[in-house]
């Protein structure tokens, strides 16, 4: 079981099925959600806000029913969450409070103070904000829902057609990939040992591999559509439309209360 549990587990960001409250969510108010959680993220950088917005969506993963696997998922960008808070903590030239370091490299001073500690807190929150609700909503909606939702609110075909193909795209991808390196381990390459170099160099045998299959599934792609006769309808029709309900009014006035929550406590309460 535990090996199946981890092989699971390296399959990526995927669409995983379920009958939670976000599931059943229309594909269009869970996008607004997205919208309106990264916009937040921007207006203020106030650690308490931010962890507020940050629980908010930890709240729905949980809900959700795929909160370990969310999770899990989050190891994707923990190299850029590294990268972005040291570039913030030691280059961000927030002077405000003490000082813990500084330093002159050659040209570059850098020092970490406790204001630069506060603002590369808040840029790490606000990636996994996006980030983390990015994947829920990867793993919580069908690609074709999306579509469909996209072609509801009028986008023009060929545009949501794209948005759909793009985001099924990125599971198929992060599937191929795994696909390649469970392949090259059976050939005796090893890509959790050695150095970090070594692992660097071992990582380009996957460069052939990947790029010959992204170009044998594009053609797929290509004469699939051609043979359905894509783009030949002026207007299609949308085949079992999303009906937005009652749980996606409920959600969308808890949104509006959060936001206004948000604003209330970024520019009246923490000043």
């Amino acid at each position: 079981m535990a090996g199946t549990k981890g092989q699971k587990k390296k399959k990526g960001i995927l669409f995983i099925p379920g009958d939670s409250p976000v599931h059943s969510l229309d594909p269009r108010t869970k996008l607004l959600m997205l919208v309106v959680f990264s916009i937040l993220s921007f207006l203020t950088t106030n650690p308490f806000v931010m962890c507020l917005i940050l629980a908010c969506v930890v709240a729905l993963a949980y809900v959700s029913g795929l909160f370990e696997k969310w999770l899990y998922s989050l190891r994707l960008i923990l190299p850029l969450i590294l990268f972005v808070f040291v570039i913030d903590l030691f280059f961000s030239h927030q002077s405000a409070g003490a000082e813990f370091f500084s330093a002159q490299i050659g040209f570059i001073h850098a020092y970490a103070t406790e204001g630069s500690l506060y603002f590369s807190i808040s840029m790490v929150t606000r990636l996994l904000i996006i980030a983390g609700f990015s994947f829920l909503f990867i793993m919580t909606t069908q690609y074709s829902d999306f579509v469909k939702g996209l072609q509801g609110m009028k986008v023009p075909h060929i545009i949501s057609f794209s948005l759909g193909y793009a985001l099924s795209s990125t599971t198929t991808l992060s599937r191929d990939a795994n696909n390649v390196i469970e392949a090259q381990k059976s050939r005796g390459l090893e890509f959790d040992q050695g150095s970090s170099i070594t692992k660097i160099d071992k990582l380009l045998s996957l460069f052939i591999p990947m790029t010959v299959i992204m170009l044998n599934r594009s053609g797929q792609v290509s004469d699939a559509m051609q043979c359905r006769g894509y783009g030949t309808a002026q207007k299609p029709t949308i085949y079992q439309a999303p009906v937005i309900g009652a749980d996606d009014g409920v959600a969308v006035i808890i949104l509006v209360l959060f936001v206004i929550l948000v604003i209330l406590l970024t520019h009246f309460v923490f000043i």
